[in-house]
């Protein structure tokens, strides 16, 4: 039997803990997972809501910045067996009429709690250990002051939702390695806008929302907006936001919302010639806008000054080039180095896109590991 192969996992999030569940299925292989936080798991348990939506069964490769990176993904792992495999772990999941996955539990702690539970004792988890410096030499993986490993893993995601204090210096030892990595901007996010009206702070409605740029359409959906002190929010708002991140150029964006959301093209020439004022059409403080200055009800634009920032998005734009890893997510310049999820390039809309690619990656990853270091 060969010697135990030692790995080191840097990150307990999402993929990180994915990772070192699969590995404590192979007691001969010994694992080390690092983690710069007190506890495992932090943006996982802010998921959802706190509902942890992990995955989504209907994952579609349009639905993320790098379509055809995604399309080859889900020929080697897919939902159905993301989902079976919590299932196997004891998880017991749901989907709602979107198909966006949660625990049955509704609690986002539970998916930490089944992640953080070892099947063997070859696990390892030392938390409040913020990584410095890695280097390769001589074939190992040197970390700060820790014995050599075989395999180094990076898992460690972005910065993104992470106040600016901790944001810097995030990462920082990847300085060390010299990837290649596109500028971190923020994702999943809301948009401050030009000329606001500050008086629909705290307004909700649902309404029919499009991104244009110039007069082309790059993306339109259908949710509840929230209109903030400087500009909105929401799911629907968030998804438009990882489509104009997407863009070379972000110049002359705006958004235009349609406030009939239950009937797209609802005459509302007819009603406004009915109807004196629109009380019984909208939101009291969208009606009373419009009656200090009416607005077109179905073409409310407004010019996009920009996404809010980062430590307000729920992932990153940007990120680790994939020129620098294979469809096996190891580094092409490094031996026996992988890099996983947000950490990568790579970012999806909202409801479980995110959380998918960080577990999908982690299994591809484990396989690799596992067909690579056999116990005889």
């Amino acid at each position: 039997m060969r010697s135990k192969q030692h790995i080191a996992i840097i990150g307990a999030g999402a993929s990180g803990l994915f990772l070192a569940k699969k590995l404590s299925e192979q007691p001969h292989l010994e694992v080390t997972v690092f983690e710069k936080n007190r506890q495992v798991g932090a943006k996982l348990r802010a998921s959802g809501g706190g509902k942890a939506n992990i995955f989504n069964r209907d994952i579609r490769p349009e639905h993320y910045n790098q379509p055809e990176f995604i399309a080859k993904l889900l020929q080697q792992y897919s939902p159905e067996q993301l989902e079976n495999q919590f299932g196997a772990w004891g998880m017991v999941t749901i989907a709602d009429e979107e198909g966006r996955v949660y625990p049955a539990s509704q609690f986002s702690q539970t998916v930490v709690d089944v992640l953080n539970t070892y099947l063997s004792d070859n696990i390892r988890v030392v938390t409040e250990c913020d990584i410095q410096h890695i280097i390769c030499k001589g074939g190992k993986w040197l970390i700060d002051d820790c014995p050599p490993f075989d395999v180094l893993v990076l898992a460690t995601g972005s910065p993104a939702g992470m106040i600016p204090k901790n944001q810097r210096g995030y990462n920082g030892y990847l300085q060390d390695l010299s990837l290649k990595i596109n500028t971190l901007q923020p994702s999943l996010s809301g948009f401050l806008l030009k000329d606001y009206p500050k008086s629909l702070s705290g307004c909700r409605t649902k309404a029919i929302v499009s991104l244009y740029q110039d007069k082309k359409l790059i993306h339109k959906e259908f949710g509840e907006i929230t209109f903030k002190d400087n500009g909105v929010s929401g799911i629907v708002i968030m998804n438009l936001s990882a489509y104009y991140r997407r863009l070379k150029s972000t110049k002359n964006c705006r958004l235009e919302i349609n406030l009939t959301y239950w009937d797209e093209y609802f005459d509302i020439n007819t009603y406004l010639q009915q109807n004196q004022s629109v009380t019984g059409l909208l939101h009291p403080k969208l009606a009373n806008l419009y009656q200090q200055k009416p607005f077109p009800i179905q073409q409310f634009s407004f010019q996009i000054e920009d996404t809010y920032a980062l430590d307000t998005a729920q992932v990153a734009h940007g990120g680790i080039d994939l020129s620098e890893i294979d469809g096996h997510f190891a580094a092409k310049r490094f031996k026996n180095l992988y890099i996983l999820g947000e950490m990568l390039d790579v970012d999806g809309v909202c409801g479980g896109y995110n959380l998918f690619f960080a577990f999908a990656s982690a299994a591809v990853v484990t396989k690799s590991i596992t067909q690579k270091y056999q116990p005889y």
